[in-house]
């Protein structure tokens, strides 16, 4: 299905069972020739990222503008106002992600200790000859694709929490009134040479207040 201006709201899918499923259209990727679904925690978590990073520019950007006396107080604390408000809503947004993608990643690892020990059994099938070569490399080889796709998928979610993590931490300031200060310049002092005359000429070193 569509919207209004034609960009793919949703798309129903055939699975391999036959059955059919629905997915927004933003959960969808074309590489090649190829549709990639993407997970729906990586969806989310990516527009709260960038929702949460253009907010925090645009904080820095109006802390730059009130300093530099571009908008007045008035002004500024109005759209002060409405930072923290958005804010508030995504950082909550953020916490029920974080613990979402918290739940995903102890399914992950519980799945990650059972294919190891499927691995295990495999290679102990193969050594006590219950299985020949052929049957234990076709095995091992999908066991190993299933491991590898979980394991990149929990580094992923780590990745993804520390970063919402960060902007989490980095926000808690955000919305509050600040005026950069301005650099202080430090005046040189001048420095008086005098030279005395004698066997040994003296350099004297008078440094005016």
């Amino acid at each position: 299905t569509s919207d209004i201006k034609g960009d793919v709201d949703s798309v129903s899918l055939e699975l391999g069972h036959g059955e059919f499923e629905t997915y927004p259209g933003k959960q969808l990727s074309i590489e090649g020739d190829k549709l990639v679904l993407i997970n729906d925690w990586s969806v989310e978590s990516g527009e709260l990222a960038r929702e949460l990073d253009l907010l925090l520019r645009r904080d820095r950007a109006l802390n730059e503008l009130y300093s530099s006396g571009d908008i007045d107080e008035a002004t500024c604390s109005r759209l002060k106002e409405q930072y923290r408000k958005v804010r508030d809503g995504l950082l909550k947004n953020a916490e029920d992600t974080v613990r979402k993608l918290i739940v995903r990643s102890q399914r992950l690892e519980e799945q990650i200790k059972l294919l190891q020990s499927i691995m295990a059994n495999n290679k102990m099938h193969y050594t006590s000859g219950e299985i020949n070569e052929e049957e234990y490399c076709l095995a091992n080889e999908s066991i190993q694709k299933g491991l590898q796709r979980f394991v990149q998928e929990k580094r992923d979610i780590e990745e993804r929490m520390n970063s919402l993590i960060a902007f989490r931490d980095t926000a808690e300031d955000l919305g509050e009134l600040k005026r950069e200060s301005a650099p202080v310049k430090i005046a040189s002092q001048p420095v008086e040479l005098t030279k005395t005359g004698g066997t040994r000429d003296i350099v004297i070193v008078k440094m005016e207040p």
